[in-house]
């Protein structure tokens, strides 16, 4: 299991595993790792779990969050980075993220750095996403899928999930991603109290496969799965 080590000074001030859907980082005593830094935002940073991984979130702080010295937006964390607010140092640790994983997982941090990039978007507009290197795609096939939008303004509207990683939903409320992976499209649950359904039945908190004509529900949208 992932865990968080705060240390200031040099010593150990707080440890905790990461067990809850969301990790909020700040000064306010409200949050979950408190960092009493006038450096700090209030409300700082956020870790949101997507499937076996962790990702760090930035919410737009006055100073920055910077992971092993680089200013970051948001990141995949990795086994022993060091994220720093003001004099204090929080620790990821993880050894099960430590081992080289396969093509998938490397798949799905380059498209979440891409929509990163790019910013997330609101309500199932497509997100941008960086390319994965050709080099490590030459040989792989992929699906092609897309969703079609079922009701409101945007009925019969047609959604290519041509990107590593789509986002759909809204950050902050209820967000979800639809990963393209060699194997197939999963969708996972990313934040919010309620989870995405398909076909009336909610996916949990575990990435789920997506099949041929599946419903999905995510925040106020409803869209049809469609392999092509």
């Amino acid at each position: 299991m992932a865990k968080l080590v705060l240390s200031a000074g040099g010593s150990i001030v707080h440890q905790s595993f990461l067990e809850q859907e969301l990790v909020n980082i700040g000064r306010e005593p409200h949050n979950d790792v408190v960092i009493d830094d006038p450096a700090v935002d209030a409300e700082h940073a956020v870790i949101v779990p997507v499937g076996n991984d962790h990702i760090l979130e930035d919410r737009k702080s006055a100073n920055g969050t910077f992971v092993n010295g680089t200013r970051v937006f948001k990141h995949i964390l990795q086994h022993g980075d060091v994220v720093q607010f003001g004099a204090y140092y929080l620790r990821y640790l993880n050894p099960k993220a430590s081992a080289d994983r396969d093509l998938e997982r490397t798949m799905l941090i380059e498209g979440l750095h891409g929509a990163a990039a790019g910013g997330v978007r609101e309500s199932g507009s497509p997100p941008e996403a960086s390319p994965v290197p050709s080099a490590r795609l030459s040989s792989v096939n992929f699906p092609k899928g897309r969703v079609r939008v079922i009701a409101g303004d945007r009925a019969d509207e047609s959604i290519e999930l041509d990107r590593v990683v789509a986002t759909f939903g809204n950050p902050g409320d209820r967000l979800a991603v639809i990963a393209r992976r060699p194997h197939g499209y999963f969708i996972t649950h990313v934040e919010g109290r309620s989870t995405p359904r398909i076909n009336r039945q909610s996916i949990g908190k575990e990435a789920c496969a997506l099949r041929h004509g599946d419903v999905i529900e995510v925040a106020d949208l409803q869209l049809e799965f469609l392999l092509d």
